[in-house]
């Protein structure tokens, strides 16, 4: 066994050294927000919903190291969590759903190294920092008319007496809101710390989301990240 990690080791490490300037991997994310409740009426006919606090996910990234002066990195993010939403008329509420709120969003960031340390050719850490611009599609707030369109009905009333407990009536109104989810862009700014041992990278990152209304009424975001990749 020792001599198979003799004769391994110094390949590893040279591969690692000669093909690193690339890497992809993978993390999960945690939104600290605070999305707020909120309602849409038209005379005594509504709608109330519920807000919820943070939402979770996971991505995917893809790094650049062979640059002369910074790094760049690519992520895509899958970022959800539920809520409650409750249709009323002039008799009282009706059956109270639960709604899946989402965004899908894309990420290019410029890096730079703040500081690093290194054990040559083996290991190395580095924390850095960094600013970019995204992309988001994102599921709107929940309106009467979303009610009517999602339904085909003009007639508000008999749209909010759909069963919202059935999962079938919950898919076909999530499937409108997906077809019809808000795009919106913005910058973004972010720190991190990355730990290298060989071809594995491991991030944590913490990143603010400038981007007006991902959350309703919000200019922006903060978001913290762990993830793994492969050097390439």
């Amino acid at each position: 066994m020792k001599k198979l990690i003799q004769i391994f080791l110094p390949i590893l490490i040279i591969f690692s050294q000669v093909f690193a300037i690339a890497g992809f991997g993978a993390y999960g994310d945690f939104d600290l927000l605070k999305y707020p409740s909120g309602s849409d009426q038209d005379g005594v006919l509504g709608v109330n919903y519920d807000g919820f606090d943070n939402a979770a996910g996971f991505g995917f990234l893809l790094y650049i190291d062979a640059l002369p002066i910074v790094d760049l990195e690519a992520d895509i993010e899958f970022i959800g969590n539920v809520y409650k939403f409750t249709p009323y008329t002039a008799l009282g509420n009706l059956t109270t759903g639960e709604m899946p709120w989402g965004r899908i969003s894309t990420y290019l960031t410029v890096r730079k190294e703040i500081l690093g340390l290194s054990i040559p050719l083996l290991a190395k850490a580095q924390l850095y920092g960094g600013l970019g611009f995204n992309n988001h599609t994102v599921l709107p707030v929940m309106t009467l008319d979303m009610f009517k369109a999602a339904f085909g009905t003009a007639d508000i009333e008999t749209a909010l007496k759909e069963d919202f407990s059935s999962t079938d009536v919950v898919t076909k109104l999530s499937d409108y809101m997906l077809k019809n989810a808000d795009k919106i862009s913005g910058f973004h700014l972010q720190a991190g710390l990355r730990g290298k041992l060989l071809m594995l990278n491991a991030f944590v990152n913490a990143r603010y989301t400038i981007a007006k209304d991902v959350i309703p009424d919000k200019s922006g975001f903060p978001s913290l990240w762990v993830g793994l990749a492969f050097g390439i």
